[in-house]
């Protein structure tokens, strides 16, 4: 799950990078039984439905989220407003892989190459699968919201996806949106996206099919090609100082 500030964008840019590089994390890297179209499989946020939409819904496996992940559409204008975007969440503890993970998100901002992080700890629910409660550290503590997994497999091509449904941040009020994720930059086959979309806006609720109507891609113009991804986060990374760069 990502968070990401509303005003990322505002204020003078300040070169200051704290990437860490780290070695590469063994992945999951199982589909399911069904792929591409005829595997999508959706539901709307448990809290929108007390989980009705959600019977039936298989969800992931409990090491299949830990991946290299970007990025590739968004609803958000806050997340559209950056580049390459790239997620690496992992276990805070690798012997339970169930527990709490290390939310670890990497970007670049327009006109600049430098690569910012920002970091927080999402919680599992307790009572719903595959939601998680964020709660950010440093500079972003009380910062929280609550994210779903909207729908999640492979596409024709097996490559993993996800949809990732986040409630409003009242601390930055940074408004509620979907994003998808890829293990590829370019993202799912278009039958599969159309499958996703069309999926979401026959849930029945406005609010889901809004954010679906407006979703746009991500920008993903190569511009961290060659660099190593971010996958492990320090004590001044989870501070997230590096963000008053470009914070207004």
């Amino acid at each position: 799950m990502v968070y990401l500030l509303q005003s990322v964008l505002l204020g003078a840019l300040v070169v200051f990078n704290v990437a860490v590089a780290a070695p590469a994390i063994a992945t999951d890297v199982r589909c399911p039984p069904v792929i591409g179209e005829s595997g999508v499989q959706v539901r709307l946020p448990p809290s929108f439905d007390d989980g009705a939409s959600s019977e039936g819904w298989i969800p992931f496996y409990p090491t299949w989220y830990y991946k290299p992940w970007n990025m590739v559409f968004a609803s958000n204008p806050a997340n559209l407003a950056l580049r390459n975007f790239q997620y690496d969440p992992t276990p805070v503890d690798p012997a339970n892989p169930t527990g709490q993970v290390n939310d670890l998100g990497s970007f670049q901002v327009p006109n600049n190459d430098t690569v910012y992080t920002t970091y927080g700890v999402d919680t599992p629910s307790d009572s719903v699968c595959n939601v998680f409660n964020y709660a950010g550290t440093g500079i972003l503590a009380g910062a929280t919201s609550e994210y779903s997994v909207l729908a999640w497999g492979c596409d024709e091509d097996s490559l993993p996806y996800y949809v990732n449904y986040a409630t409003k941040t009242e601390l930055t009020q940074t408004p509620a949106g979907i994003d998808i994720m890829s293990t590829t930059d370019t993202g799912m086959d278009q039958k599969t996206l159309d499958a996703v979309l069309s999926g979401l806006k026959a849930l029945g609720n406005q609010e889901i099919s809004d954010m679906a109507d407006g979703m746009q891609p991500m920008t993903n113009d190569g511009g961290r090609d060659g660099m190593p991804r971010v996958n492990t986060c320090d004590d001044v990374c989870k501070s997230n100082q590096n963000l008053l760069a470009i914070l207004g």
